[in-house]
């Protein structure tokens, strides 16, 4: 659904904050390293599961991965 309408991020809270990742991140293997756009590195495995409500509220959104991806639907992008 996302993927056809051009999305191709999402973000899951890692440990270390709220990051975003490429839709690749969700296919990679288990243990291989993946990087969010701010360059935080992550084992896949971290990525790919369905984190707990609880984690969402007590990590902070990453301000550098949120500009990233807020630029990629700034007008005239």
């Amino acid at each position: 659904m996302f993927e056809s309408a051009g999305v191709d991020w999402f973000w899951r809270p890692v440990g270390v904050g709220r990051h975003a990742f490429g839709v690749a991140a969700k296919r990679a293997e288990p243990y291989a390293a993946v990087t969010s756009f701010c360059g935080v590195e992550v084992e896949a495995w971290q990525v790919q599961r369905l984190p707990r409500e609880l984690e969402w509220i007590n990590e902070d959104t990453c301000m550098d991965c949120w500009r990233r991806v807020s630029g990629r639907w700034a007008p005239g992008s």
